[in-house]
């Protein structure tokens, strides 16, 4: 059930509840599991009397019902007196086979835990059942002496989870896990901005106030619990809530003030080339930019791009996906028009790295989210600080080209530049126009056919990539490229034919 609410409705509870409660953490039911659903209204210690028992919890001592046949007696006259349930605290003892048949006839769960301290045991399980306004009370004041001290979001977490005794996480409004334990979030609806209550879960939104959105989610993993402790952690979540809040601005302010430090830091390395200061390379070193490396630029453009300082979760996938691909990402500059990126080696790439490097980028920037709209400029190895300058301004004119292509993703190398310019040069020709009219008249009926041969084309002659760009599968593609085939009469396969109807196609469609 997932719904919106500021607390969890106060209501009876069942033995079920009780026995899921950090309270009863270690006991075990000897019988009776049919009767596990009952209402418990309240709670008694065993002292002899057994008037008034209507749906009360009857606690009682392990002497009680020692020797066994003693607890045979209670279960009965505990049902006849309209019991919920018997609790008994002590060691374990073996059970007559008689007690656990009758418990079972009967529907009377009897339980069982090793207490250390049974009276205390029932004043909290009183107060559980018929006191949850207490409870709440308590725990609030708890939680706030233990919070006040915290500063860190685990420590926050983790002062909040041992008050509440539950397993929390801090959850990204995507769902993903940013401290604490898994939570079970599938049937919540991380995109309303309420308290809402799962199946297994509880969740309550940390608030961005400067933005007025969600920022990320408390989450606190519970599949069973009476009413009472429901209304507990929902309003301990809600008491967690502020101090998390605030240590994310916090962060946010930290990361703010880390991007506006890297990027004034890049900006004097790309003005100042290999006659860095030394206040400019101590501010490297602290960063772990290794200035007299190897280094290939990457820039990364996106209509999503986030604004600086909010990196989340565009840049971080991009430089998880290049990682899984052998390309470790030193850090990501916001430059106002897209992010600037590089990958740093003590040793020169090989010679044939950058056609391996082109594949391997387009195969990254089709396994990622197709709504981005990603764009990929990669520069050329060069070495030193004036290198890393260097390939970045090349890594830069690249994404210029590929944001020029009609399709996404599009993924551009710094050595396709002069190609890009030569290619201009021919589509621009009235020869080149006047063969792709004639070439390409077969396709111009169908629009579908022309964007799928372009996309085809623009890919390096890939079904796989193609289909990532155009988002559709591959099998898609190779029908398509059937019938273009048969209308154009070209073969694909002749590296003379692919360039002359890859120009023709961008002449058609610039």
């Amino acid at each position: 059930m997932t719904g919106a609410a500021r607390r969890a409705p106060v209501g009876p509870a069942r033995v079920a509840d009780l026995l899921a409660d950090p309270l009863l953490a270690e006991a075990g039911i000897v019988a009776g599991t049919s009767g596990l659903e009952g209402v418990v209204r309240d709670v008694r210690w065993y002292d002899g009397d057994l008037t008034d028992l209507d749906r009360c919890l009857l606690v009682c001592p392990d002497n009680e019902v020692t020797p066994p046949y003693r607890l045979d007696a209670l279960v009965r006259r505990a049902k006849e007196h309209g019991a919920a349930g018997v609790l008994v605290v002590g060691p374990r003892t073996r059970s007559l086979l008689s007690t656990l048949r009758l418990a079972d006839r009967l529907a009377l769960p009897v339980l069982w835990v090793d207490h250390r301290s049974p009276v205390r045991l029932v004043q909290d399980l009183t107060a559980l059942v018929r006191a949850p306004a207490q409870l709440r009370t308590q725990a609030v004041e708890r939680l706030l002496r233990r919070l006040s001290a915290k500063r860190s979001g685990p420590e926050i977490l983790g002062a909040a989870s041992t008050v509440l005794e539950a397993p929390l996480s801090l959850v990204a409004d995507d769902g993903t896990v940013l401290l604490g334990a898994p939570a079970a979030l599938d049937d919540v609806r991380l995109d309303q901005a309420v308290p809402q209550r799962g199946a297994r879960v509880l969740v309550h939104p940390v608030l961005d106030p400067t933005v007025n959105r969600v920022a990320a989610w408390v989450a606190c993993a519970v599949e069973r619990a009476a009413p009472a402790r429901l209304d507990v952690l929902a309003t301990g979540l809600a008491v967690t809530e502020p101090f998390l809040r605030s240590w994310l601005a916090g962060q946010r302010a930290q990361s703010d003030r880390d991007d506006a430090f890297q990027a004034r830091l890049l900006a004097e390395v790309m003005a100042a080339g290999d006659s860095v200061g030394r206040d400019v390379v101590e501010g490297a070193v602290s960063l772990g930019w290794r200035l007299s490396d190897w280094h290939i630029g990457i820039h990364l453009y996106s209509p999503s791009a986030p604004a600086p300082g909010g990196r989340e979760p565009l840049v971080t996938a991009v430089g998880a996906a290049l990682t899984e691909h052998g390309f470790e990402v030193v850090t990501a500059v916001y430059t106002g028009v897209g992010w600037a990126m590089w990958t740093s080696a003590d040793r020169e790439p090989a010679p044939d790295w950058g056609r391996q490097a082109l594949r391997t980028f387009r195969v990254v920037a089709a396994g990622l989210p197709r709504e981005w709209a990603l764009v990929l400029g990669i520069g050329r190895p060069h070495r030193g600080p004036a290198g890393l300058a260097a390939t970045l301004i090349e890594a830069r004119d690249a994404a210029d080209l590929a944001r020029s292509h009609d399709f996404r993703p599009a993924v551009e190398h710094a050595d396709e530049l002069g190609v890009a310019r030569l290619l201009g040069t021919w589509q621009r020709s009235e020869v080149t126009r006047a063969f792709a009219e004639t070439a390409l008249a077969p396709l111009r009926e169908a629009p579908v056919l022309l964007t799928t041969l372009r996309a085809y084309l623009e890919s390096g002659g890939s079904v796989t990539e193609a289909a990532a760009a155009l988002g559709v599968h591959r099998n898609t593609i190779a029908s398509r490229l059937s019938v273009i085939k048969e209308r154009i009469g070209a073969d694909l396969t002749d590296p003379s034919q692919r360039l002359a109807f890859q120009v023709a196609c961008r002449a058609l469609t610039p």
